[in-house]
């Protein structure tokens, strides 16, 4: 996905890359979700090299999964 498509609403870190959503509360739920952000562990492995589109997708899940607690 360009990056002229993505949304600019999105949080950015200092490299203009869409911003981990990382609170820094690393404890799993026992759905094995960390309780901070929302993301599994192979999402957090994926995080670094993700492109911003996929960092999307990831973001939008780890959301949801909140959202449902």
């Amino acid at each position: 996905m360009a990056r002229s498509t993505l949304r600019r609403s999105e949080p950015r870190d200092a490299d203009d890359r869409i911003a981990s959503p990382c609170v820094r509360e690393c404890s799993l739920d026992g759905r094995d979700i960390f309780r901070g952000c929302g993301r599994l562990r192979e999402e957090i492995r994926q995080w670094r090299g993700a492109d911003d589109a996929l960092r999307l997708r990831i973001r939008a899940r780890a959301g949801a999964r909140q959202a449902a607690v």
